[in-house]
């Protein structure tokens, strides 16, 4: 049987599958947008038939789902499934009846993330690192002692819920004052919406700041100030050798790294201030459906399945 496996990067914007071989690379690939999707039924159907046209000579038969949920070994029901409500409640053993024949991995999606970049990517070098991914949402994945760390109940690294400021403003479920609420991708596009109206992206937002655009620098300027208040608190409390960021706001914007280490380096301790190190994921927008087939491809029969 061939090493190549399906990857399934199921996100709150997209959804992503791709037959991934042994070296890593992506062979093929489909994409489509998470909101076609009303009911679970739907959403894996389509999955389905995606997994059927990217591997049409059926090498595969193994399969990595990557969920945007809190995630530990023995999960056997998704719950706060914040940005795809139709998962909430879907018991994983419902999930594994679509794909019969294959043998079916699941973990959460930052954690793919960061295992892959963890093993063979930015963070390989380190055995502490965080992964963040700013996107439609933010969430993270961390690495200790070259482990992935799920915690007591599946929730470690979910730092969008973050309290970052008491700023009422929210954008999001969550709480005000989140990080997500404060710096997603979902908030950018909102707060680019209240500036230059309902078509208003966060690409043009960008592009206004630029352009020394005075309304656009400021609500920048925030950004970085939020979100560089996560990572003194996250390098202040779990102390890594490295961050790691990907997600499309980061890709589109590589600039944003300097500032956020710029402005982390004044909010942690003295010592602490020159070890504030944050690069750009290596894998790129396909890291989540890369990660997905390698948890798969690095797990035996059995492990992580619910």
């Amino acid at each position: 049987m061939s090493n190549s496996v399906i990857g399934v990067d199921i996100g709150g914007t997209n959804i992503r599958v791709g037959l991934v071989n042994e070296k890593l690379e992506l062979v093929c690939k489909e994409t489509t947008l998470t909101s076609d999707f009303r009911t679970a039924n739907e959403m894996f159907m389509a999955i389905k038939q995606m997994i059927e046209r990217v591997d049409d000579h059926k090498s595969a038969d193994k399969i990595g789902i990557a969920l945007p949920v809190p995630w530990k070994q023995r999960t056997k029901t998704i719950y706060d499934a914040t940005n795809i409500p139709c998962l909430e409640g879907i018991e994983i053993s419902y999930i594994k009846r679509f794909f019969t024949g294959y043998e079916v991995h699941f973990e959460n999606d930052v954690n793919v993330v960061t295992l892959l970049e963890s093993e063979h990517g930015a963070s390989q070098a380190y055995e502490q690192s965080i992964y963040i991914t700013v996107s439609t949402g933010i969430g993270s994945g961390i690495i200790l002692n070259n482990e992935v760390h799920h915690g007591a109940h599946g929730y470690a690294g979910e730092i969008g819920s973050m309290v970052i400021s008491d700023n009422g403003r929210t954008h999001s479920t969550l709480y005000p004052g989140t990080l997500e609420a404060l710096c997603s991708g979902r908030a950018l596009e909102q707060e680019s919406r209240n500036l230059y109206g309902n078509e208003a992206t966060v690409h043009l937002l960008f592009e206004k700041y630029q352009q020394h655009d005075e309304k656009a620098i400021g609500v920048v300027n925030t950004w970085i100030e939020y979100f560089s208040n996560a990572i003194a608190s996250l390098m202040q409390t779990i102390d890594p050798d490295i961050f790691v960021i990907g997600g499309a706001v980061i890709y589109n914007n590589q600039w944003l790294i300097d500032k956020i280490v710029e402005s982390a380096k004044t909010k942690v301790f003295e010592h602490l201030s020159d070890k504030v190190n944050v690069v750009l994921s290596k894998f790129g927008p396909d890291a989540g459906v890369i990660g997905a087939g390698y948890m798969a491809l690095k797990n035996d029969k059995g492990v992580r399945t619910a």
